[in-house]
């Protein structure tokens, strides 16, 4: 337990220091978008750090075990969503997006479908970021409960002071610096894979996996909902508009990409080994049978703050996210906002208030909160709705009533699914939604078709 202590302290040293070294010189765009200054290797690891939660490490262990190889297909669905928004940014104007007054998918939304599309995905988005970032709290109460010893209202004050803290004093820019800091340090949990037994993984305990089907369809559709929610990420969209460049955005999207896959194959090759080796009685507590079943007692303070690590990257980027957007825009963008310029001192202490109000109110809604997978699913679907939605009216051309009317459909179908439990813990019920709106889009656009073709 000591030990544990110890490591903690010297992460929230070098925090305290890398948040300095952020505010020593602060300016209004360091705070909203790192002076838009950001360097690929950077940008990459922030990127990698804030996609990678502890909440992922947690179920990507149990999706290993249950999916076998064909897990492979789920953080293939991140390389792809990686690839659609570097050319969503790069079929526009730079001057426009890197240059320019955008911060957030927000700002983008505003650009391509209008002010009020742009409030409703807006809404959309403030629901989703505050449900997550309770579910991280809830999450990493429980782990470090287990971990570091204390309660559920000790760890989950102490973390909230800390992360709030941090980023109202520097902003992005300190959340790049953290992140760089965090994604080196999530990289331990690769020496976990030094401890478990991999000499029962064969040919003749892959193979069978590999020829289900069932596990293939499965791990498919959680790969396409990971391409679709990552594709309208609001964290990863501030990330974007912070590069120092085009060609330093495609560099970082590239490593990124290099980062999650040599951190996830120890992930894959972990879970397929425990299920090898058999006797598992609850595969959703894999990675703490782990913990309490092969990592050495030494080894503990390193994955302790490798979690804290992974929970504080994810936790800031989404508070960020969700003050910047509440703070520059509130609940519905008026007409009058959206000509603001993004460096008023006005729009920054909006931020910090909200900041404030975001994190009190989602550390309390944790404490509420039974279970995490279920919700977790719910807004992985939600969110898939928003993506098909921007694709389609990208990809289609929509007029902006046209991707309203398709926005309020989608969201209304998503709401009956959820109501009526038709999102279940089958990876297939996620893309319901977004399935049921695309099909509407195409029924809508074949009935302009012929009434146009009839007149």
């Amino acid at each position: 337990m000591i030990g544990n202590y110890l490591a903690l302290g010297v992460y929230l040293l070098v925090l305290t220091i890398l948040t300095f070294i952020a505010s020593k010189n602060e300016s209004k765009t360091d705070f909203l978008v790192a002076s838009r200054n950001v360097g690929w290797k950077s940008l990459a690891i922030s990127i990698f750090a804030s996609i990678i939660s502890s909440y992922n490490i947690v179920v990507g262990l149990s999706f290993s075990y249950f999916f076998g190889p064909w897990v492979v297909l789920v953080y293939t669905g991140a390389l792809m969503g990686f690839v659609v928004i570097y050319h969503l940014v790069k079929n526009d104007d730079t001057a426009k997006l890197i240059n320019g007054h955008f911060s957030s998918i927000v700002d983008f939304l505003i650009d391509k479908f209008g002010r009020i599309n742009a409030s409703v995905f807006n809404l959309s988005f403030i629901l989703v970021l505050f449900i997550f970032i309770s579910i991280q709290f809830f999450v990493n109460t429980t782990i470090f409960s287990a971990i570091m010893g204390w309660d559920k209202y000790t760890s989950t004050l102490a973390v909230g002071i800390i992360v709030f803290l941090y980023i109202v004093k520097g902003g992005l820019k300190v959340e790049i610096l953290t992140d760089v800091f965090q994604g080196l340090l999530m990289l331990l949990f690769i020496g976990l894979l030094f401890f478990i037994d991999t000499s029962k993984l064969t040919s003749e305990t892959v193979i069978p996996l590999l020829e289900d089907k069932t596990l293939m369809i499965s791990a498919l559709c959680l790969g396409i909902s990971q391409f679709l929610t990552l594709l309208v990420q609001p964290d990863m969209w501030q990330r974007i508009y912070a590069s120092k460049s085009n060609v330093d955005l495609k560099k970082s999207i590239i490593l990124s990409t290099v980062l999650v896959f040599v951190f996830v194959i120890p992930i894959i090759i972990i879970g397929l080994s425990v299920r090898a080796g058999g006797g598992v009685e609850n595969p959703d507590t894999l990675f703490y049978d782990i913990l309490k079943n092969s990592a050495p007692d030494w080894f503990l303070p390193f994955i302790s703050v490798a979690l804290f690590a992974a929970f504080m990257s994810s936790l800031d980027s989404a508070l960020f996210a969700l003050g910047t957007q509440i703070g520059k825009y509130g609940i519905w963008i008026k007409k009058n906002t959206i000509l603001k310029i993004e460096g008023e001192e006005q729009t920054v202490k909006n931020i910090k208030i909200s900041l404030l109000f975001i994190t009190i109110s989602t550390l309390t809604a944790s404490l509420f909160f039974s279970d995490f997978l279920s919700h977790v699913l719910q807004l992985i679907s939600l969110l898939t709705v928003n993506a098909v939605v921007v694709l389609l009216g990208i990809l289609l051309k929509l007029s902006n009533r046209e991707v309203l009317i398709s926005l309020l459909v989608g969201m209304i179908l998503f709401f009956f699914a959820m109501f009526e439990n038709i999102i279940s813990d089958q990876p297939y019920t996620v893309l319901y939604p977004g399935m049921a709106v695309t099909l509407y889009v195409f029924i809508q656009r074949f009935v302009i078709y012929v009434i146009k073709k009839l007149k």
